[in-house]
């Protein structure tokens, strides 16, 4: 039952019918990722067979895989249900999320001012309202988020919201960052700095085991800012929250002792890669560590390949095709990083099978560089 009392922004008054459709939503893409992706897996082999895969049928690439994919009506649902279930979750009338959020816009909007104007004062929230976006951040709805994370007061509660459904298989979101400590080197870590805080998932949970460390965030998007300040009071607990670009950042030299980053890099394009690296190496102290958790396709599976790039396609994610062959390694030691190496993170990736009738899944790495 829907209170008189306006909601704390917590809540944004996630009443029955809201929550059912969002479950509703949340379920659909679990059996996306389930059982159609697995129709279409068993679909794409037989159709090999019925092409003859002793007569060079079987595709050497994604392009090829494709040739093959897009006549396949399991394939074509898949693609359908990405595409339309993240539409359904952000923008459909009453029961999507941004049209929620909008609902209590104004409410939302004087929560996390509140909190600014103390976090300010206090000197722990800096924010820029003369930065500049970068032309591929600012015109790319990434996600299908409408507007993008920083054109609304609402944003930064819409893409916390929003990660509900992203990975449906986890009751708790914040999982993926606590087994992605156990990946760093055995050391302290003094101050630590969250790049692309986003909704503050990581910041936030390195405090719950590490309440000692001086957290940062940093992030272009204002509204996401303020969310993670907020979160911040509502735990008690200090993150240090700045707007800037990656790219330009006013941390003095050898600054921290860890960088971590979460699905950041497939959202930027080729070309700032080489200055966020060096920019990132010059602000760690000297046996200072980044960690960045990624995905990359399966190698040799042409068909794993082409299902990962339907999903950037589908999902507006324009920059992850190139993402999936970028050096980062070998970029990382041209930026000044004298150690840098891939570690998969196995505890989150599906077991690797020899069973044909297994469908291949993705990979996650984390980019481990070092100082």
């Amino acid at each position: 039952m829907r209170s008189n009392q306006p909601a704390d922004v917590t809540d944004v008054l996630e009443d029955r019918s809201f929550r059912a459709f969002q479950s509703f939503v949340r379920a659909s893409r679990a059996y996306m990722d389930t059982v159609v992706y697995e129709d279409t897996w068993h679909s794409y082999r037989r159709a090999l067979t019925d092409r003859g895969e002793g007569n060079g049928a079987v595709p050497q690439d994604a392009d090829a895989a494709f040739d093959v994919l897009d006549a396949l009506p399991a394939y074509q649902l898949y693609a359908w249900m990405y595409r339309h279930l993240q539409r359904f979750k952000y923008s459909y009338p009453d029961y999507g999320i941004h049209p929620k959020a909008e609902s209590e816009a104004a409410h939302i909007a004087r929560e996390l001012d509140t909190a600014a104007e103390t976090a300010i004062a206090a000197g722990t929230l800096r924010l820029n309202p003369d930065i500049a976006y970068p032309d591929y951040y600012r015109l790319t709805d990434f996600h299908q988020h409408p507007g993008g994370v920083w054109s609304d007061d609402i944003d930064g509660l819409v893409y916390e919201l929003g990660r509900r459904t992203t990975r449906p298989h986890e009751d708790d979101a914040n999982d993926l960052y606590r087994l992605a400590f156990s990946y760093l080197p055995k050391r302290d870590y003094a101050r630590v700095l969250d790049w692309g805080t986003g909704q503050g998932g990581f910041a936030l949970t390195w405090l719950e085991s590490h309440p000692d460390s001086e957290v940062h965030g940093v992030d272009i998007a204002a509204p996401c800012l303020k969310l993670v300040n907020k979160r911040a009071m509502e735990r008690g607990v200090t993150v240090h929250l700045s707007q800037q670009a990656v790219e330009a950042m006013d941390y003095p030299d050898d600054h921290f002792d860890l960088i971590l980053s979460c699905f950041m890099f497939h959202e930027i394009p080729p070309g700032p890669t080489p200055g966020i690296l060096a920019e990132i190496a010059r602000v760690l102290k000297p046996g200072g560590v980044f960690a960045g958790i990624e995905f990359l396709p399966k190698e040799d599976s042409p068909f794993q390949e082409a299902m990962m790039l339907t999903t950037a396609y589908t999902n507006n994610e324009p920059f992850a095709p190139a993402s999936y062959t970028y050096p980062y390694a070998d970029q990382a030691k041209e930026a000044g990083f004298a150690k840098a190496e891939i570690v998969w993170f196995d505890k989150i990736m599906a077991p690797a099978s020899d069973n044909p009738a297994v469908p291949p899944r993705t990979r996650y790495p984390i980019y481990l560089f070092e100082k």
